[in-house]
């Protein structure tokens, strides 16, 4: 019965061309084997987190298609986009929606950092074999913010003899390469530049030349140059895509206690009966009474009790 329902809900979770909101979030997510790539594309409302639409497809020819059925003073309504630096999203808001500002996800931001740090930090590891366990199991204090060191309090770390402050284990690791120092410290100061929506800084520390940090980190500030004005419109604007990264994580679960979905429509009613939590259904029953209904759903109570 409760596969019935739900394969019902696809005529229920029709989109409305005639709107959208001022503000969207666009990502995409590990689908059905049978969607192109596995991947899947999800939009929503970056003001009230309400899941717009969940699309079998994410490439570029796919969105542009879809997102021209809206009329062209609707598109022109949006007036920002916040995504991840993937590239084909940035062609497809300047060609969909010419009034819409560009804003890069700040975590995404951070997350290309660290990633670049955490590569030089295995590069250093790998040609000194005497610090190999202590800079595989220092990570965390690496990437770890360098204004909340602990600076005072000395204690046993494993792998040094002697007592240590967190602010000093990291001196340590950082003397082993001057890439990897000076690469730590960009990669803080740009932290620090984001955090505190500092742009002037941001804008200096992205454009000034840096001879002496690493390969990886010149391939993320290309990219920060390329992207400077979308990075700097996210100290700017207050939105992000942290409830789309939360929809995200709950379509893990979704897909978890189901193990797994065959089709990709079913499995985007799931999707939107829980992420939007009430859907008006018409349902007939076995004595084929009709009757409208709300339908209300508790989500932690769904996603423990029910299985398709």
């Amino acid at each position: 019965m409760l596969n019935h329902w739900i394969h019902q809900l696809n005529q229920h979770f029709m989109v409305n061309h005639n709107t959208l909101p001022k503000h969207l979030s666009f990502d995409e997510f590990s689908s059905v084997k049978s969607v192109h790539h596995k991947m899947s594309f999800i939009y929503m409302d970056a003001s009230n987190g309400n899941v717009l639409d969940i699309l079998p497809n994410r490439r570029l020819s796919f969105l542009k298609s879809y997102f021209l059925r809206f009329p062209l003073y609707v598109r022109e309504q949006v007036e920002t986009v916040c995504i991840d630096m993937y590239e084909p999203y940035i062609h497809l808001i300047h060609s969909s929606f010419p009034n819409a500002k560009i804003i890069t996800d700040r975590f995404h931001i951070v997350q290309h950092i660290n990633r670049s740090l955490n590569a030089v930090r295995i590069h250093v590891m790998k040609h000194n074999p005497k610090y190999y366990a202590r800079l595989k199991r220092y990570w965390k204090l690496i990437l770890k913010d360098a204004s909340s060191l602990d600076n005072h309090h000395y204690r046993k770390f494993t792998s040094y003899k002697y007592l240590m402050t967190e602010a000093q284990v990291i001196d340590d690791l950082l003397r082993l390469s001057q890439e990897f120092e000076t690469t730590y410290w960009l990669c803080q100061h740009l932290k620090q530049a984001i955090k505190h929506k500092n742009i002037s800084l941001l804008s200096d520390l992205i454009n000034q030349s840096n001879p002496y940090v690493a390969d990886s980190m010149q391939r993320v500030l290309k990219t920060f140059k390329k992207q400077e004005s979308y990075i700097i419109n996210a100290l700017t604007y207050p939105y992000s895509n942290g409830r789309l990264e939360g929809t995200n994580n709950l379509i893990k679960v979704i897909k978890r206690i189901a193990f797994g979905y065959r089709d990709f429509y079913n499995f985007r009613s799931r999707i939107l009966l829980i992420s939007n939590t009430m859907v008006h259904l018409e349902i007939k029953n076995h004595h084929h009474i009709s009757m409208t209904m709300v339908l209300t759903l508790n989500m932690s109570d769904y996603l423990t009790n029910t299985r398709l």
